[in-house]
């Protein structure tokens, strides 16, 4: 089994061609910019839209295990005491209530990514595993990646790069492309915003580049407050150049991800608002005249 959040069809910016984009829960990173924050625990995760809801208390009338409750005219809810049998989530008649992530069997999961094959085969497509991070769920994404190839579709992971790398070496094979997350170039900082372990993702990166080159495309989010300086992004591009990156994406920071930390009840921190491709123009120059094949986006 394997818990997912989402099955996207007929995405185009997670790879070439037409892609069914498959989101795994689990992340070993906290980023506060994170777009899915409902993917970083590998559990379920209760979500409320407070706007839908008309307190009628359905839900709470219905809980077994009284993990929720209205206080001070909101809603409460209490994930130590939650059995997860989503009684409350089918209860609500505004749909004011959900839980993010449902196992499915692996099989089940092919079966969606199979529905569309022409388009990739028509496109250069495939399937990109997203989250999250993939490789947390790894017994399972392999035996998926196992199962794609052997039906000829093209294959492709996002990844923060912050797994173990015995697990980066055996799903290589499987793989067509690796769209590997490079965050900041200072492992105190990145550990210090986003739990991340910089050392490890530096390391994976070096053996992937080494090893298969022309599968790593390397994407850094810019964000304001934490990596947006001239400084240091021109030091990462010789970084990255020295590594031997080839194709090299800059993400601008977006706020999409901010409804949902909402209906996680918690609070986004981040900037409220989004930067314009324009702002990068000078860094694509840059890193262009270093020799990347690089895009803004994608």
């Amino acid at each position: 089994m394997i818990n997912i959040t989402n099955i996207e069809k007929f995405a185009t910016h997670d790879g070439p061609g037409i892609r069914t984009t498959v989101f795994l829960k689990g992340c070993p990173m906290h980023c506060p910019w994170c777009a899915n924050p409902e993917t970083q625990s590998i559990h379920s995760v209760f979500m409320y839209t407070a706007s839908k809801c008309v307190a009628c208390k359905a839900c709470i009338n219905h809980c077994h295990s009284k993990a929720l409750s209205f206080v001070n005219g909101h809603m409460h809810y209490e994930q130590t005491k939650c059995i997860l049998c989503r009684t409350c989530e089918n209860v609500c008649m505004q749909d004011a209530i959900s839980f993010n992530g449902e196992n499915w069997k692996e099989e089940d999961v092919l079966e969606e990514i199979l529905k569309d094959k022409d388009y990739y085969d028509a496109s250069g497509g495939g399937v990109t595993f997203s989250g999250g991070e993939p490789f947390v769920q790894f017994s399972s994404l392999l035996h998926l990646l196992k199962m794609c190839k052997q039906k000829n579709i093209s294959t492709a992971v996002e990844t923060t790069g912050d797994v173990p790398f015995e697990r980066i070496r055996e799903a290589e094979p499987y793989l067509d492309l690796f769209l590997y997350d490079f965050k900041h170039l200072d492992n105190i900082r990145l550990k210090k915003v986003t739990a991340g372990n910089g050392k490890r993702i530096k390391a994976n990166l070096t053996w992937l580049l080494k090893t298969c080159p022309d599968k790593v495309i390397v994407r850094i989010p810019i964000i304001p407050g934490f990596n947006f300086e001239e400084a240091l992004l021109k030091k990462t591009f010789h970084y990255l150049q020295d590594l031997g990156v080839k194709k090299l994406h800059l993400l601008p920071y977006h706020t999409l991800g901010k409804p949902k930390y909402e209906k996680m009840g918690k609070l986004y921190t981040m900037e409220t608002s989004m930067m314009k491709e324009e702002e990068l123009s000078s860094y694509r120059l840059y890193a262009q005249d270093l020799g990347f094949d690089v895009e803004i986006g994608g």
